[in-house]
């Protein structure tokens, strides 16, 4: 957790908080990139998971199913 705006900061450390009706462009520009980041770790998290071999249960289940979509 963050430390209180009240709270002593150790020598030679200064903190920067934007003035909330300031730098709008920089709150934009920070969730983008932010969103960015998560998205190209879905992304990477989803191909990996399309590399992942079936479980034997799971790939009876589909042939089942295709089996039916066949017949009908």
């Amino acid at each position: 957790m963050a430390r209180a705006a009240d709270e002593n900061w150790p020598k030679g450390q200064r903190v920067v908080v934007p003035h909330p009706r300031r730098g709008g462009r920089f709150r934009h520009d920070a969730r983008a990139e932010a969103q960015a980041r998560i998205d190209a770790a879905v992304r990477t998290t989803y191909a990996e998971l399309l590399l992942q071999p079936l479980s034997p249960q799971l790939l009876k289940l589909v042939c089942e199913i295709e089996m039916r979509r066949g017949a009908s």
